[in-house]
């Protein structure tokens, strides 16, 4: 298409690969024989860019593919004029595809250009990003533009203020820099700085993908569309629930897309992106990657995206509702790294009837099974079949009310599930480890009925639909105490005790599919719950379960 007169690209500032790739697009459109393979060439900047970074971790920083950031760009139906901001620009391919989509829709690039937004905090992206438009604007429209909106900054503490509110569509993909690891991390003076930036949508453990999500909602209007890239574990973690609720107040969700866990070359991150817009009606859209398929969901209650995740995957929808919850008749709690060190150094391999305290963990915890002496497991670096704890006959006074506690009838919980697995310790011989879940009826007799509502389908399906994408995978979750605390009982009834009584036979040894689908049966009635649906997929679930 030819070049503007008087073309000068300047490659100063550009790693090396990237200079030597982008002048080598210039000198084509300087001779005008640059046809559409100018785009795949122009896309490959960034990859090249990436390859420059050596620490992609701390970062939290990844390259996204032109077909992604193309396809996204397409689910938002970005529009002549609008404006597009990308909060994360890194070497520009959100607005690289926004760009393309713009022009084949008859904008003028000159105009393209001024309706370009993007901001990020590594300056050498920031050079790669403007001279990518740069050479775009020159091979689409003989045009070189200066590219002053992209900028160099925090966007979190430091994005221009005249982009609040002016922003049609905000895309990218920011950097995941989940809390619990020591590499990504933040430093005190961060967090301090954006607590008190995000204090509508802050916690201490929320992944920065998710304040870039709320900063992308301050960056629009009423009207605004939004996607950005996140890691799917936090549509259902308890960190950015807060985020998530602000947000589904201000410009709700109006489809999720989920993108998997194959998209980038130096993450393996299963990942999704919440499409927010002006849109409160009673259905959303689940959207696959690659795929045209759509799928309608019934709306989610106020910020619990995971269900969105669940329905998708399979789980059946149910509404619990219910005059009382768990943490209302229970202590519901999970024990911490202190108690871990303790049960540590006192474990040991038992005999058959060995009198002393049997140790749980989650490996042995199967639905209304404990498989002490059935499988191994590992705990403290060591392998054992029938692990017990060998406690001095003075144990130190910090432990000693945990014991206390510990030692009466309770129901374990494993945290890391498909379907909930619940084991009822009657008699308070187990000691649980981390990252058990332990509930403690305030009443002996309530047991086995709590016992019947934890494990119930209807349990099951409304975890999975709070913290769907949480575990190790799309349809595994994990459990929380403070999530479980907010189970929903279901009212007084026959079929409640019918349930529990089921429960305890189950546990007992009765392992019928018959008992155990009468068990599904009446829980799903106490429940009013009842269908074929959520029975079927807790029986499937559960069965692959068994003992």
């Amino acid at each position: 298409m030819g070049t503007a007169a008087g073309l000068k690209f300047d490659p100063s500032g550009l790693p090396a690969p990237v200079a030597t790739a982008a002048s080598a697009i210039a000198q084509r459109l300087e001779r005008g024989d640059a046809g559409e393979e100018v785009l795949d060439q122009l896309a490959a900047l960034g990859r090249i860019r990436e390859q420059e970074l050596t620490d992609h971790r701390s970062r939290g920083a990844v390259f996204t593919p032109y077909v992604v950031a193309e396809e996204l760009v397409q689910r938002l139906a970005i529009e002549p004029t609008e404006t597009v901001c990308d909060p994360s620009v890194g070497p520009g391919i959100f607005l690289l595809a926004a760009a393309e989509r713009k022009f084949h829709r008859g904008e003028s690039v000159p105009s393209i250009m001024g309706n370009l937004r993007g901001i990020d905090i590594d300056p050498i992206s920031v050079a790669v990003a403007r001279s990518t438009l740069q050479l775009w604007a020159a091979w689409r429209g003989n045009h070189w533009p200066p590219m002053d909106s992209i900028v160099e900054g925090d966007s979190l503490l430091e994005a221009p203020r005249e982009w609040y509110g002016n922003c049609d569509v905000v895309i990218g993909n920011p950097p995941f820099l989940g809390q619990f690891k020591a590499d990504t991390a933040r430093d005190k003076h961060r967090s301090r700085a954006l607590k008190e930036r995000f204090a509508h949508g802050y916690s201490g453990y929320i992944d920065e993908s998710m304040l870039f999500v709320v900063l992308a909602v301050e960056l629009g209007h009423k009207n605004t569309r939004t996607a950005l890239i996140v890691p799917t574990s936090v549509l259902g973690s308890e960190s950015s629930r807060h985020a998530r609720e602000w947000i589904d107040r201000t410009l709700p969700i109006q489809a999720l897309w989920l993108g998997g866990r194959s998209i980038f070359d130096t993450a393996n991150v299963d990942v999704s992106a919440a499409i927010l817009g002006d849109s409160r009606g009673e259905q959303c859209e689940v959207l696959q990657r690659g795929s045209d398929k759509t799928l309608q969901f019934e709306r989610p209650p106020i910020g619990q995206w995971a269900a969105l995740l669940a329905a998708a995957n399979g789980t059946p929808q149910v509404r619990l509702a219910g005059r009382s919850t768990l943490g209302d008749t229970a202590e519901v709690s999970a024990d911490f790294r202190d108690a871990y060190y303790w049960l540590a150094e006192r474990v040991t391999e038992g005999e058959v009837a060995d009198p002393r305290p049997r140790l749980a963990t989650v490996g042995l915890i199967d639905p209304f099974a404990y498989m002490h002496g059935d499988v191994e497991t590992r705990f403290a670096k060591k392998r054992f079949w029938r692990p017990v704890i060998q406690i001095e006959d003075e144990p130190p006074q910090a432990f000693r009310s945990w014991l206390q506690r510990r030692s009466n009838p309770k129901l374990l919980i494993a945290s890391q599930t498909r379907v909930i697995e619940c084991f009822a310790d009657e008699l308070g011989e187990t000691l649980p480890s981390t990252p058990l879940i332990t509930v403690t009826p305030r009443q002996d007799k309530r047991l086995w009925h709590l016992m019947a509502a934890i494990a119930s389908p209807a349990a099951s399906a409304w975890a999975v639909a709070a913290a769907a994408g949480t575990g190790l995978s799309r349809e595994t979750v994990r459990l929380r105490a403070s999530l479980l605390a907010e189970l929903p009982l279901p009212a007084p009834s026959t079929r409640w005790d019918e349930g529990a009584d089921l429960a305890r036979r189950i546990q007992s040894g009765d392992r019928d599919r018959n008992t155990i689908m009468q068990f599904g049966e009446a829980m799903n009635t106490a429940y009013m719950t009842a269908s074929e649906e959520l029975l079927t997929w807790w029986m499937d679930r559960i069965q692959k379960k068994r003992p």
